[in-house]
C-alpha cells in the first residue's frame, strides 16, 4: 500500500513539472548592458510573435499570454536582439548589447521605400487617432522632475592622473554629491479634464518641491502633452516643427524601416526619421513605432534635428484605452550644452504617468471656468500615504536623500522666502510687510526724459486683500521735471477680477498715441516708447471699472479728465497750448482660446492660436468736468499668427482708427513711426523707417506683416540665422483743421506708406537669447529723395521666454 502511494506521488510530481515551467506571465526590466540605463520602448515578442509588448519609460514590462510562454525576443534599434527562455519564476531582467552599426545614413534608394507606405497609412488615419478629436476625457497624472548632472558612475576613470590634473577640488565635491543624490526634485499630481474643441481644466491636487515647505506651484507636463505628432506643425518646446506625419512628409523626411515586430494579429513597424539632406526646414529626428491596429503611433522618440544650442528629447508612449489609442507615459530630457556646473553637465528629466483615464466622462461646458490651471489650497500639505497612493513606483534611495538633504538646506536658508520674492518680482512688486514696492518705477530710459529715477509703492494683501492704495514719484534728468501719481483699486469680485479704480497722476503721454485696454508691452518686443523725442506733460484723473466676462472676454469702462500740454511743435514765439479734455471710454479685449493659469500666487495668461481683438469707443464730452471738445473716436486692433508647413510662421497686426467731430490735435493719430537716428534698434512696433511724428491723421489703417522662415533659407555649419521678411503698409487722411503753425509740419498718408525689410535674427545666440541685424527700405509715394536715406539698418533682439 505504501509503495502505491509513493508511486502516485511520484507520478503527480512528474505530471506537474511541465505545468510549473510553462509560465503564462513574465515581467522584468531591460537595460543597456554597458551603462545600465533603462531602455524604453524595447520590442518584446513572445513565442515567435504570438503576442508581444514594449517596455515603458522605466524599461519595465509585464506580458501575459493565454498560452505558455516558451520564448521571448527582445529587440531595440541600435542594439543586438536577444532571445531568451523564461524560467519558472516569470522574472526576466535583460541587458542588451549596443550594436556596432548605428542608424543608417540617408541614402538614395531605387524603387519604393517600404517605410513610405506605412507612413502614408499613418498620415491618412491621423485624424481618427488624435486625442484632441475625442469628445471628452479625464485623467490623472503623476509628474516627477529631477535635476541632476553627469552621473560620475558613468565617467571613464581609466586615466585617473589626467582627471586629477584637469579637475579641481570643486569638481570632486560635486561628484561626491552626485554619487548620493540629485540636485533638485519635484513631484506633483494633477486631475485633467478636456471637452472638445478647446476647453481644458487642470488642478494640481498634490505638490512637493525639495527645499520648500509651502510651494505655490507644481510641475505639469503641459509642453509634452501639447506636442502632437498628428498635427502639421506641432509645437516642440516653444518652436514649431514640421511633423513626420504631415501631408507630403515623405518628400522632406528620410524614413527607414528599422524593424518589424509581429505581435499576434498586429505588427509594430519601427521607423527612423530625419530631414532629407538638402532640405532646409525646421525638422525633427527620432523613431516612430506605428501599430497596424488603426495605423496609430504607439511610441515616439523625437528631438530637434537642427538646434544644437539646447538638447530636448521627448518620448511618448500610447496604449489602447477603451478602444482608442491614448498617451499613457511621457518623458522629457533637457540638456543645455553651454552650461557647466563645476565640471559636470547638468540635465533635467520630466516623467509623467497618465492613469484613471475616462474617455466618456459626461462633461459639460458649465464644468469649465476661466482658469485652465490652478492649484488646490491643500496641494502642498498632502501626507506621505497620499503620495504612496499616487506614485507609480516608490522613490529610490537617490530621490529620498534628495528630499532629506535639500529640505534641510531649504529650511536653514529660508528658500520659501526667496520663492515668495521671486513671485513678486514676476509681478514687478517687492513686498516689505504690508507694502509692496513697484519695481517698474525705479528706472526708465528714454529720449525725452533721459534717465528717470523714481519710487512707487502699494499696499498688498497682508493689509487688505480687497483694497490696494499706492502712489509713485519720479524725476527725469533730461527734461528736469517731476512726475507723480496716486491710485486706489477696489477688488469687487476676485474670480472675474472685477475692479473699481480711481487714479490721479502728473506725467507724460505720447501725442497722437494709442491707448487700448488690457494691452501690455512685453520684454524684447516693444522698444518704441523709449525713442519718442516729444511727449505731452499731462495732468490726468480717472475712475474705471474693469473685469472678465466669461473665459475670453475682458471689458473696461472709464471716465477721465486730462489737461495736455504738448512739447511737439512748441516754439518760443508761441504761447504754450493747453488742451482740457474729458472722455468716457468703453473697450474690450477678446482672446478666443487663451488659457489662464493660477501659479506663483498670481494669474497668468498663455496665448492661444487664434487672433486677439481689441475694440474701443471714446466719446469726448464738451462742458463736462471742464472738457472743451466733443467728438467720437473708434479704435480697432487685431493680432494673430498663422502656421504653414512650407513657409513657416506668419504674424500680422491690423490697426485702424477713426475720429470725428471737434477733436484736439493731441488726440489725432500719429503715423506710428519708430525710427530714430540715435537708437538703431528694431522697435517691434510701428513703421521702422518713419519718424514718430512725421504723419498725422483722423482716420487710418495700418497692416504689419512678418514672415518667419526660420532657418529655411540660410543653414550652414557656422551661420544659421532665423530669416524674417517684413512688410508694413499704412494709409491715413486728415480732414480736421489744425493750428496754422502746425500745418506746414504735418504730412498725411492718403497715398499710402510702404516699407519692407529683411531681418536675420539670432546671428549670435545662446539657448535663451539672440542678437541679429535687420535692414528696412522705405518706398512708394513717400520715399525720400535720396535713396540712402530710405535705407535703415537696425539691431534685433530675441528672447526664448
Amino acid at each position: 500500500m505504501l509503495q502505491l502511494r509513493l508511486f502516485f506521488l511520484l507520478l503527480f510530481c512528474l505530471a506537474t513539472i511541465p505545468t510549473i515551467a510553462q509560465v503564462q506571465e513574465v515581467h522584468g526590466t531591460v537595460r543597456d548592458a554597458e551603462t545600465r540605463e533603462k531602455l524604453p520602448f524595447v520590442s518584446i515578442a513572445a513565442n515567435q510573435g504570438e503576442t508581444g509588448t514594449t517596455t515603458n519609460l522605466e524599461g519595465q514590462f509585464r506580458l501575459r499570454h493565454t498560452k505558455p510562454i516558451t520564448s521571448l525576443r527582445f529587440s531595440y534599434v541600435g542594439y543586438m536582439p536577444q532571445l531568451l527562455q523564461p524560467d519558472s519564476t516569470g522574472k526576466v531582467d535583460v541587458y542588451l548589447q549596443p550594436s556596432a552599426a548605428q542608424l543608417q545614413e540617408v541614402i538614395v534608394r531605387a524603387g519604393v521605400n517600404p517605410a513610405h507606405r506605412i507612413i502614408e497609412l499613418a498620415t491618412r488615419n491621423r485624424e481618427r487617432n488624435r486625442p484632441e478629436n475625442i469628445p471628452a476625457y479625464t485623467y490623472r497624472t503623476y509628474n516627477k522632475f529631477i535635476l541632476t548632472a553627469t552621473d560620475p558612475r558613468n565617467l571613464n576613470l581609466s586615466d585617473t592622473t589626467f582627471i586629477v590634473e584637469a579637475k579641481d577640488s570643486a569638481y570632486f565635491r560635486m561628484r561626491k554629491i552626485l554619487e548620493k543624490q540629485h540636485l533638485f526634485l519635484m513631484e506633483s499630481v494633477t486631475n485633467f479634464a478636456y471637452l472638445k474643441p478647446n476647453r481644458t481644466q487642470e488642478t494640481i491636487v498634490a505638490t512637493r518641491v525639495s527645499g520648500l515647505q509651502q510651494p505655490s506651484f507644481g510641475i505639469v507636463a503641459a509642453e509634452a502633452r501639447d506636442f502632437s505628432v498628428y498635427a502639421d506643425m506641432p509645437i516642440f518646446f516653444g518652436k514649431n516643427y514640421l511633423s513626420p506625419l504631415s501631408p507630403g512628409s515623405t518628400r522632406k523626411y528620410d524614413f527607414i524601416l528599422q524593424e518589424t515586430v509581429v505581435s499576434g494579429r498586429d505588427s509594430v513597424f519601427i521607423i527612423s526619421f530625419a530631414p532629407l539632406k538638402g532640405r532646409n526646414f525646421n525638422g525633427l529626428k527620432g523613431l516612430l513605432y506605428i501599430n497596424s491596429d488603426g495605423w496609430a503611433v504607439q511610441n515616439i522618440i523625437a528631438e530637434s534635428a537642427s538646434d544644437a544650442k539646447s538638447g530636448i528629447k521627448l518620448q511618448q508612449q500610447f496604449s489602447k484605452v477603451q478602444g482608442r489609442w491614448f498617451p499613457t507615459e511621457l518623458d522629457v530630457e533637457i540638456t543645455i550644452p553651454q552650461i557647466e556646473m563645476k565640471g559636470h553637465q547638468p540635465y533635467g528629466r520630466i516623467r509623467t504617468y497618465i492613469t484613471n483615464i475616462n474617455l466618456s466622462p459626461g462633461l459639460k461646458k458649465s464644468d469649465f471656468g476661466a482658469i485652465a490651471l490652478s492649484q488646490s489650497p491643500l496641494a502642498n500639505k498632502q501626507p506621505e500615504y497620499i503620495w504612496q497612493q499616487y506614485r507609480s513606483d516608490s522613490l529610490d534611495s537617490f530621490e529620498r536623500r534628495t528630499y532629506t538633504v535639500i529640505d534641510s538646506v531649504g529650511k536653514a536658508q529660508n528658500l520659501d522666502r526667496s520663492i515668495r520674492i521671486m513671485e513678486y518680482l514676476l509681478t514687478k512688486k517687492l513686498p516689505i510687510g504690508p507694502i509692496s514696492l513697484d519695481l517698474n518705477r525705479l528706472l526708465h530710459l528714454s529720449d525725452f526724459e533721459g534717465v528717470r529715477l523714481g519710487i512707487g509703492a502699494h499696499t498688498n494683501e497682508r493689509l487688505l486683500d480687497w483694497l490696494s492704495v499706492g502712489g509713485y514719484w519720479g524725476y527725469g534728468f533730461k527734461d528736469d521735471e517731476q512726475k507723480y501719481g496716486a491710485d486706489a483699486i477696489f477688488t469687487l469680485h476676485k474670480p472675474t477680477n472685477l475692479q473699481l479704480q480711481a487714479a490721479f497722476w502728473e506725467d507724460v503721454l505720447e501725442p497722437g498715441g494709442r491707448r487700448l485696454p488690457f494691452r501690455q508691452t512685453r520684454l524684447f518686443s516693444d522698444f518704441r516708447q523709449p525713442l519718442l523725442p516729444y511727449l505731452d506733460y499731462t495732468t490726468h484723473q480717472h475712475v474705471s471699472l474693469s473685469g472678465r466676462m466669461g473665459r475670453y472676454l475682458q471689458l473696461h469702462t472709464q471716465l477721465q479728465q486730462e489737461e495736455r500740454r504738448p512739447t511737439l511743435f512748441a516754439t518760443d514765439d508761441q504761447p504754450q497750448a493747453i488742451y482740457s479734455i474729458t472722455e468716457v471710454k468703453a473697450g474690450l479685449r477678446f482672446a478666443y482660446g487663451e488659457q489662464l493659469m493660477q501659479l506663483f500666487n498670481q494669474t497668468m495668461a498663455t496665448p492661444g492660436k487664434y487672433p486677439v481683438l481689441w475694440l474701443q469707443y471714446t466719446r469726448g464730452l464738451d462742458g463736462v468736468l471742464d472738457g472743451n471738445y466733443s467728438y467720437n473716436k473708434y479704435d480697432l486692433r487685431v493680432e494673430g499668427n498663422l502656421l504653414h508647413r512650407t513657409f513657416g510662421k506668419s504674424k500680422f497686426t491690423l490697426a485702424a482708427g477713426l475720429v470725428t467731430g471737434d477733436v484736439p490735435f493731441v488726440n489725432l493719430y500719429n503715423g506710428y513711426g519708430s525710427y530714430s537716428g540715435e537708437y538703431e534698434v528694431y522697435s517691434g512696433e510701428g513703421f521702422e523707417t518713419m519718424a514718430p511724428y512725421e504723419f498725422f491723421s483722423d482716420k487710418f489703417t495700418a497692416l504689419f506683416l512678418q514672415q518667419d522662415l526660420g532657418k529655411r533659407l540660410l543653414r550652414t555649419k557656422f551661420f544659421k540665422p532665423d530669416v524674417v521678411l517684413v512688410t508694413n503698409i499704412g494709409y491715413g487722411d486728415l480732414k480736421q483743421e489744425l493750428p496754422e503753425f502746425i500745418v506746414p509740419q504735418v504730412k498725411t498718408m492718403e497715398k499710402g506708406f510702404f516699407e519692407s525689410g529683411l531681418m536675420l535674427n539670432n546671428v549670435i545666440s545662446s539657448a535663451f537669447s539672440g542678437i541679429g541685424v535687420g535692414v528696412f527700405y522705405r518706398y512708394g509715394p513717400y520715399e525720400l529723395p535720396k535713396h540712402k536715406d530710405n535705407l535703415k539698418f537696425k539691431l534685433t533682439a530675441t528672447i526664448a521666454f
